[in-house]
């Protein structure tokens, strides 16, 4: 794995931190501030702009059904000052892919776009670990 990769990853988790922990400020913290953003929620509409999409957050994360979430596989891919992540995002038995867009601000990765919908995969990885589900570590 390449630093960038690295990076990318420990930005992506910074943003599921914000997101299982409710933190609203956290979450503020990791979304772009000068590239346009966006945001498309599971059966929802596209939002664009920072301050909507912000805004579509603070109910999600107030919900305090966020506990128990996991991010498993995620991949990340560089390309100069933009990146990906494709992932699963886990909650109970059930599961969505999500693909989180990033980009460089400021020397630092920042979101700028995330989308997650439903799915039939299951992780094959623990998150965080890389290690097969049903290892012990």
């Amino acid at each position: 794995m390449s630093a960038a990769e690295a990076e990318i990853l420990f930005a992506n988790d910074a943003f599921y931190a914000a997101f299982t922990s409710g933190d609203i400020d956290a979450m503020n913290a990791i979304w772009a501030e000068a590239a346009p953003v966006s945001c498309i929620h599971p059966g929802g509409p596209v939002l664009e702009g920072r301050a909507g999409v912000l805004e579509s957050w603070g109910p999600i994360l107030h919900s305090g059904q966020t506990q128990g979430f996991a991010c498993h596989d995620a991949k990340a891919h560089v390309v100069g000052d933009l990146a990906w992540v494709t992932c699963l995002e886990v909650i109970g038995d059930g599961a969505l892919a999500a693909t989180n867009i990033f980009v460089r601000e400021g020397g630092r990765w920042k979101i700028t776009h995330h989308q997650a919908g439903p799915t039939r995969a299951q992780p094959q990885h623990n998150s965080g670990t890389g290690e097969p589900i049903g290892r012990v570590h």
